[in-house]
């Protein structure tokens, strides 16, 4: 249909950019008038599945770390979280992840992906959210495949703070038992006893 109108339906643009066809017509004003009784009647699939395991501990994780962190401390400018975020891959042997500001539309939502390492909601510029995208990012570089916030992620998590920020390591443990967090054990005391840089990349 060359020089015809359609009326389709498209997720989110962040998940797809393809249109699925609803139906056509020659006509623009007989497409605009059937728009919207289309789009009241159409029920969208669900959708593709994610090829990765459910990340069901996350909302738990986050409440955890909540109240085993402390006062929350808050970075002067992004270069400071570049130099925290430098010295705990520098204790740990590994390549510096990068770190930046996201921009304003991400509002508490910080996140680490290899492709553009560890990216720090603009609300988020304190040193707790980094911990926790850096314990993301050492456990990639470590190769563990597992949920997100699952029992490594929690050991590198604990492991982190109390390195960097002088949690008590029975009093995060103790708290992950309230919330039902499981912690890989020998991970954790494999992080808290290796000396400087012998973390493997």
């Amino acid at each position: 249909m060359p020089h015809g109108y359609v009326v389709g339906w498209r997720r989110d643009r962040r998940y797809s950019r393809s249109i699925l066809r609803l139906s056509a017509y020659d006509d623009r004003q007989a497409a605009i008038s059937d728009a919207l009784a289309l789009s009241c009647g159409y029920v969208p699939s669900a959708g593709r599945k994610r090829n990765r395991n459910r990340d069901a501990r996350r909302s738990a994780v986050y409440r955890w770390e909540r109240e085993f962190s402390g006062p929350k401390r808050t970075y002067g400018s992004i270069e400071d979280a570049i130099a925290e975020a430098e010295r705990i891959t520098s204790r740990f042997g590994v390549a510096q992840v990068p770190v930046t500001i996201g921009p304003a539309r991400l509002v508490s939502s910080s996140y680490f992906m290899p492709s553009r390492g560890v990216v720090l909601a603009p609300a988020m510029l304190d040193r707790t959210s980094l911990i926790h995208e850096v314990a993301h990012y050492l456990v990639w570089r470590m190769g563990i495949r597992e949920p997100s916030h699952g029992p490594a992620f929690a050991a590198v998590l604990v492991g982190l703070h109390s390195l960097m920020a002088a949690t008590n390591v029975s009093e995060a443990k103790s708290l992950a038992a309230k919330y039902c967090i499981e912690i890989n054990e020998p991970l954790l005391k494999g992080l808290m006893s290796m000396p400087p840089r012998n973390l493997a990349a």
